[in-house]
């Protein structure tokens, strides 16, 4: 057990120099803000709110999220001028939920990312153009996908908080910057290994956001344990079939921490929203009402769109995620959709 007892203001080892921003200041943000402090010497960090600025600065606590972690206010220079923050880094971490990623980028020139490492944070996708983050920067700021990398794995911003230890996964078709990003993340509490299939992860994430979400449904519905370990089995086998048509991979094993374990902690935990969402969907909520009593995003909401979208170029057969789409988007029954699909479970 790791003793909680830590002196927050005990002095680091030496610590990396590096030039990095973080973009965003929700729960996923300050605990990446807390992991990184450890590692690097000083960090620039763009958040919203001035309540947040005020917290960090006078305090050392973010008093919108995750407000038990302390953060050291001489490790980071904190703003809410995003053009700044972006301007003093090298490495560019993006943590905002997707559904306010094109306004907050909005700002910044086209030009002004293209050069930088972007490490992608992000759990879902761009509403507005239903596209994934990584084909967004590609699309929208010109970033080559040498300078692109992913950080993600199954992490619960509550538990990084805690210190509980975590696995994540540095994804990048750049080895020398996937090991970078790694470094980054790795410190006592935190092992971050390497993969080359950003692409796979990724549409991996924003699929189990939507698993999680029927996970959710089916736990509304009064279906129990037994039942939602098939479902999770089904949609692991469903996962790995759409990921592998879009962006096949030798080296991907679809029962790593990066695709298996992420999709097992956002189905099965208690800190997951989208469970949350699903949950409350499966009571009968509909979804506006399900949407005002969140007080986070739901990432698998608009993660069902962008892969319906999607899959109209592929039509791959994702009987799930079709059935989620259906409930969320075209008004379909969620007890007769959801028993539909699960008698095709095996």
């Amino acid at each position: 057990m790791i003793d909680q007892r830590i002196n927050p203001l005990r002095r680091k080892k030496t610590r990396l120099r590096y030039r990095v921003a973080v973009i965003g200041g929700g729960s996923w943000a300050t605990a990446i803000i807390k992991i990184l402090t450890d590692n690097l010497e000083h960090i620039h960090w763009w958040v919203r709110e001035e309540e947040i600025v005020e917290g960090i600065t006078k305090f050392g606590h973010n008093p919108l999220y995750l407000s038990s972690v302390y953060i050291n206010p001489a490790d980071v220079n904190i703003s809410t001028d995003i053009r700044k923050v972006v301007a003093h880094a090298d490495y560019v971490v993006i943590v905002s939920p997707s559904a306010f990623i094109h306004q907050t980028l909005a700002p910044l020139k086209k030009t002004k990312l293209n050069r930088k490492k972007i490490i992608n944070a992000v759990k879902g996708i761009i509403p507005e153009t239903m596209q994934l983050i990584t084909d967004y920067l590609v699309s929208e700021f010109n970033v080559p996908m040498s300078n692109l990398s992913l950080i993600s794995g199954p992490s619960h911003a509550e538990e990084i908080a805690r210190e509980r230890f975590t696995y994540l996964t540095a994804a990048s078709e750049n080895k020398e910057l996937a090991e970078i990003v790694a470094k980054f993340f790795t410190n006592r509490y935190v092992k971050a290994v390497t993969s080359d299939d950003i692409m796979g992860a990724e549409v991996s994430i924003v699929l189990k956001n939507i698993y999680a979400l029927g996970a959710g449904i089916y736990s509304g519905l009064g279906y129990g344990d037994n039942f939602i370990a098939a479902y999770i089995a089904n949609c692991v086998k469903e996962m790995e079939k759409f990921v592998t048509e879009l962006y096949p991979n030798p080296n991907r094993n679809i029962s790593d921490s990066v695709y298996l374990g992420d999709l097992l902690v956002t189905a099965y935990s208690s800190f997951s929203r989208n469970r949350l969402f699903g949950n409350m969907i499966g009571h009968g909520l509909s979804v506006r009402i399900a949407q005002m009593e969140m007080n986070m995003i739901a990432e698998g909401y608009y993660a069902c769109r962008c892969i319906h979208e999607i899959n109209k170029l592929y039509d791959v057969y994702i009987p799930i995620a079709e059935a989620i789409y259906g409930i969320l988007y075209e008004g379909h029954n969620v007890q007769t959709e959801m028993k539909r699909i699960s008698e095709h479970f095996v």
